[in-house]
């Protein structure tokens, strides 16, 4: 009995090999898989690491909603000493009246006259900052340029009353800037141009001693002092 015609022939032994349906975990795509699946693994960890690791940004940033928030605008009460002081005067070239009124308003009361081919106007601002009742400021005008200014009412604070010892301390050809240091701000100033000459004045009502409505009155021409006048001193 010839058992070997049982047993398949080695080319159909190879046939049957060829046919068999292989595990898959036997396959190249499987393998490839796990490799493809090994190395995002390692990618995002490696993500983790990096975001909170050594390599970590140590500033956070966070980005936060903007408000806008409106400035408040606070308008001064009145004309203020520095808008005065802005107004240039001369018969020529001063401060044009449009110009004026466009930075301080219109004006409370306006007078009109002409005369000599030479109209004047006088305007009048009834309301000055950090003023007393009754403080104004006024600007005449010829041609349409400034040519004498006058602010008066101005709050001042005094340490000391004002007596004849202060009036008598002013004398003729002292500088404006020595009445100042000497005698104290002014409650009003008074400005006027005329040709090649500038006159000016300063008025103490406030914190003069002698009668109720007591006060004197300091000139000065071409920045020195040339006379003065004073009402109920004592």
């Amino acid at each position: 009995m010839d058992h070997n015609n049982n047993l398949p022939t080695r080319a159909a032994y190879r046939r049957s090999l060829k046919h068999q349906k292989k595990h898959f975990y036997k396959r190249w795509w499987f393998w490839t898989l796990i490799v493809i699946i090994v190395l995002a693994g390692g990618g995002v960890a490696g993500m983790k690491m990096t975001a909170t690791g050594p390599f970590a940004k140590t500033s956070h940033v966070s980005k936060q909603k903007k408000t806008t928030k409106k400035k408040k605008v606070v308008n001064k009460d009145g004309v203020t000493f520095a808008q005065y002081s802005g107004i240039y005067l001369n018969e020529t070239s001063g401060t044009p009246i449009a110009t004026v009124q466009r930075l301080l308003g219109k004006p409370s009361t306006t007078s009109t006259s002409n005369a000599n081919n030479t109209k004047t106007e006088i305007n009048t601002w009834n309301n000055v900052d950090n003023g007393e009742l009754g403080s104004n400021l006024k600007v005449t005008f010829a041609n349409g340029h400034a040519i004498s200014k006058a602010i008066s009412g101005m709050k001042v604070a005094r340490s000391e009353k004002l007596g004849l010892d202060a009036y008598s301390s002013v004398q003729n050809g002292m500088e404006e800037s020595t009445i100042l240091n000497n005698v104290g701000k002014p409650n009003g100033y008074s400005e006027s141009f005329n040709s090649d000459k500038t006159s000016k004045s300063f008025t103490y009502s406030s914190g003069v001693s002698g009668s109720t409505g007591a006060n004197f009155v300091v000139n000065f021409t071409n920045g020195t002092v040339s006379g003065k006048s004073q009402t109920g001193m004592k």
